[in-house]
């Protein structure tokens, strides 16, 4: 086992093994896949949670039960994580991993049909952010996501991306964790200075 294979097991010890996973067509093969996650869309915002651990903003979504179809552990994910509720319109793609882990994810664009927002132990915050201005510590591989579930089109053949995850992503995303606090103290500052004139 790799180290990278080691952090992904403290990191993710929830995640199936590869093996028996389902698989999905995407981007001209068949990719195995673990989890699935789903991209709420609308008017140029987008559904995102606060991750307890490990700490980070991302799309709802989690691992997939053995045997079930993976659009359906999108929607049971989000409403089990948030209270929304969702129907899928369509699979965006499927995301492998290069580097701490060897499963994919499905993701899948979905529309809202119902629910409340609500805390929960896998989601401390829900909250939907305009697309152009995402929270510094959302998860660097969700940018891709995002932009790709922001950009698709019904009857769009899924896409096929590899992500690369690696030591180094991590650590990097870790120090956004400590610039949040100086960026909330910026902005802090200039909404006082701007209702001051």
């Amino acid at each position: 086992m790799t180290a990278g294979q080691r952090v992904a097991r403290l990191l993710f010890p929830d995640r199936p093994a590869p093996g028996g996973l389902p698989t999905l067509a995407a981007g001209g093969g068949a990719w195995p896949v673990g989890g699935a996650q789903i991209a709420v869309v609308h008017r140029d915002r987008v559904v995102l949670q606060l991750r307890p651990w490990p700490p980070g903003w991302e799309l709802p979504g989690g691992h997939c039960e053995p045997g079930e179809d993976p659009g359906r552990a999108a929607t049971r994910e989000l409403q089990e994580e948030t209270g929304l509720e969702a129907r899928v319109v369509g699979l965006v793609g499927v995301y492998t991993w290069e580097g701490l882990r060897a499963a994919g994810d499905a993701l899948y664009v979905g529309r809202l049909s119902g629910g409340a927002r609500r805390w929960s132990v896998e989601a401390w915050e829900v909250r939907s952010f305009p697309l152009d201005r995402l929270p510094r510590t959302l998860f660097p591989w969700e940018h891709q996501r995002i932009r790709d579930a922001a950009a698709w089109e019904p009857g769009a053949p899924p896409v096929h991306r590899v992500q690369p995850v690696t030591l180094r992503h991590v650590m990097g995303f870790a120090t956004q964790w400590l610039r949040a606090p100086a960026d909330a103290l910026v902005a802090a500052r200039r909404g006082g200075q701007s209702g001051r004139r």
